[in-house]
């Protein structure tokens, strides 16, 4: 996936300089990170739903008999989940607390790869902007250079001339 990326990355933008490989591989790589964290949150949110599901059935069976220890709620969790109806809702939202730090960090982390990808795209974006209004400058500096000379040889002809 990533080599693929990259290939059409590089074809697209044909990079010449070394600025411009840079770029390109920050933003490849930055776009992969995101995509390579997005996979990871999926990941975690399927492995964890047993936990979002316990602290569910522990929640209810807590309201229930306050005074359980924990690993007594714990064993009976095990045991009475599949009679419990809990709502997708309540366990999306149990899961999501389980594991609210570690799918904090991979937002931020994923967010952080977004900027770093949007920052490359802008900065190879302002530099073929910038060196196409140089190669215009240049060319329109090379035509009024040119005339010039084809004025004073002109001039030089006709002054010749007379």
């Amino acid at each position: 996936m990533y080599r693929r990326m990259r290939k059409a990355l590089i074809r697209e933008i044909a990079p010449d300089m070394a600025l411009d490989w840079i770029e390109a591989e920050e933003y490849v790589m930055s776009q992969y990170q995101s995509m390579r964290f997005g996979n990871l949150q999926k990941v975690i949110w399927e492995h964890c739903k047993w936990d979002g599901i316990k602290r569910a059935v522990k929640r209810r069976l807590r309201q229930r008999c306050p005074s359980d220890p924990e690993d007594e709620l714990d064993r009976k969790a095990g045991l009475l989940w599949p009679t419990m109806a809990i709502e997708p809702a309540e366990i999306e939202a149990e899961t999501f607390l389980a594991r609210q730090s570690d799918l904090d960090s991979i937002a931020r982390r994923r967010a952080t790869a977004l900027r770093r990808r949007d920052a490359a795209l802008r900065h190879i974006e302002q530099r073929r902007s910038r060196r196409k209004k140089e190669e215009a400058q240049s060319q329109k500096r090379e035509g009024l250079e040119l005339r010039a000379i084809t004025d004073a040889h002109d001039r030089g002809r006709i002054e010749l001339g007379s």
